[in-house]
Parts: C-alpha cells; structure tokens; sequence
C-alpha cells in the first residue's frame, strides 16, 4: 500500500533556476543555483536556506523566486515587490527566522500575520509566507499551495478513514488560499505529519512531513493514485 507514496515522491520533479531571476546579479554570492527538482536537489536548497536564513537577507529572496516561479509567468514583479520591501524597511535575517521559529512553535493567524507583515506582503494570501516554516522546520511542517489543496478537497474522504487527524475541504482553493482556509491548513499539517509516521514504519526510509506533501503535490499535478494509509 505505501508503494504507491513512495513512487510519487521519487517522481517528484519541481526544477527552478535560480540564476533566471532578472535582478540575481544584484545579489552576488546567491541566486547562482540550479535545482534539478527531485527530492534530493529540494532538500539541498532547503539545507542552504536554513544554513543562511539567521544572517543573510538574500537567503528569503531566493525562496521567494522558487515558490513563486511556479505560480504564473508574470511572478518576477510579486518576487521584486517583496525584495524592494525587505531592502527598502531593513528587516534583517534574524528578525524575519524569529518569527518563522516562532510561528513553528505557535502556528496561529496571529503569528502569521506577523510574519506577511515583514514580509510585506498586504494580501491574505497564504502560501508564500507558509513556504518558510517548511524549509525551516520540514520534518514537522508541509508546505500548502492550490494544488495540494485541491487534491485534499477531492480525497480527503478516503484519506481520513482510520486516521487521527484529519483532512478538511479547503475553501474554493483555484482563487488562492486565503484566511479562511487557516483552519484547513493547521489540519493539513497534522495530517501529513501523521502520514509521515505511518510511512516511516511502513518503508525503508524516514518521511517528513513535507515528503508526505511532495507526495501529494505530485500525485495532483501528474494525476497518480494515493492508496489510502
């Protein structure tokens, strides 16, 4: 049963080039990595950004670039509206992994809204502040956009039997994840962190909660079959 979980992370294919952003030679020493996209290469990204994100500014752009980049072809102008913010206010590294630690610690509209706030970003939308908490706390944290939201509100229905925590339906997940889906995130949390206990014992390997999430974003896009843990 858990074969098919493991096929879709292996298949997990989410490449970014980080030299592409049209103002990356303003920023020497970062945005000069290809990540090939499989499992292995997002992880290294990840690694990279924890290791800088206490005292290198540069380290959230380029996170920013790498969600972003996935979102639309126009998103360059959302990825210089957030750099131009956190240049222009002087938020440093440490102020921005504060209140990231502090949102993994307590994970509640009101931190996270301290969060968009140095983040500058004015909308309640959800997934690109939510992207931090994931690279810096993976094995406890997913991360959540349209996609796996869409796929949790077409299969939660089989994907809750039996399980502890479970899956609720996102609000109209194809116009953004808002506020109002805040509640439905929290559950999708728990859920892939119990998912990734589950498949911790039933394979050869040690599942994150983002894994469990890889899995689901790849079954979404590319249309594969999840067995129900």
């Amino acid at each position: 049963m858990p074969n098919t979980w493991t096929r879709a992370l292996r298949a997990y294919h989410y490449p970014v080039s980080l030299p592409n952003y049209g103002r990356a030679g303003e920023f020497p020493g970062f945005f000069d990595r290809v990540i090939a996209g499989d499992r292995t290469s997002t992880m290294e990204f990840e690694d990279h950004f924890r290791a800088k994100s206490n005292r290198c500014i540069e380290a959230y752009f380029e996170v920013v670039f790498w969600v972003l980049c996935g979102q639309s072809k126009f998103f360059e102008g959302s990825v210089d509206r957030i750099v131009d913010h956190l240049l222009n206010t002087g938020v440093q590294a440490a102020q921005l992994r504060a209140v990231i630690d502090h949102f993994a610690i307590a994970p509640t509209t009101r931190n996270l809204t301290a969060l968009r706030s140095l983040l500058g970003i004015t909308s309640d939308v959800l997934t690109v502040a939510l992207t931090f908490p994931a690279f810096v706390d993976p094995v406890r944290f997913p991360m959540v956009n349209r996609q796996t939201a869409k796929w949790v509100t077409r299969n939660l229905g089989a994907h809750n039997n039996g399980r502890r925590n479970a899956l609720t339906a996102f609000w109209h997940p194809d116009r953004g994840l808002h506020y109002n889906n805040f509640d439905n995130y929290v559950n999708w949390i728990q859920w892939c962190r119990e998912t990734a206990v589950t498949l911790s014992h039933r394979t050869d390997m040690e599942w994150r909660a983002r894994d469990a999430e890889m899995a689901v974003f790849t079954a979404a896009r590319g249309g594969l079959s999840l067995n129900a843990l």
